[in-house]
């Protein structure tokens, strides 16, 4: 498996999913030797103006003793992205979205491809303890990937 430096997950709006995988795998890396070399960080496509977090993906990072990198999204920019990047959406619209926009030499995958799997990630909606039942889903997921990334040579 190529090496990279960074990884970006990126969502739509960079509001939920994306803001949880990236501490999801920040919380990972950092328990694994090495990890820290890994820059993780979290992009979105359409971040007209800087938004605040979903709270209830706040809520739930928390209780499980994670935290966002930031408080408002963050919009996906060229100079985000090189060779030694991979970038991870939540769904394959986003995946092309990323491509068609930036021709990027960055390597670009959907979380459910990158891991063997098909679909989507669809944003959560509704109770907390729906969000709850997505993180879970997205946890195995992000830890699937990082398993993937980060094993030990």
């Amino acid at each position: 498996m190529k090496k990279y430096k960074k990884i970006i997950f990126v969502c739509t709006e960079n509001t939920c999913r994306s803001v949880m995988a990236e501490a999801i795998m920040n919380g990972v890396k950092n328990t694994l030797k090495g990890g820290g070399a890994l820059e993780v960080i979290s992009r979105g496509l359409v971040v007209l103006f800087p938004e605040p977090m979903n709270p209830k993906a706040v809520a739930i990072l928390k209780s499980r003793g994670l935290e966002p990198l930031h408080e408002y999204s963050m919009a996906l920019e060229p100079e985000d992205l090189d060779s030694e990047t991979l970038v991870i959406t939540m769904t394959e619209a986003e995946c092309l979205s990323v491509a068609e926009r930036f021709g990027t030499e960055a390597d670009i995958t959907t979380i459910r491809r990158f891991v063997g799997q098909k679909g989507d990630v669809e944003e959560p909606h509704g109770s907390l303890s729906e969000y709850g039942m997505f993180f879970e889903h997205l946890d195995l997921l992000v830890k699937m990937v990082a398993q993937a990334i980060l094993k030990e040579e």
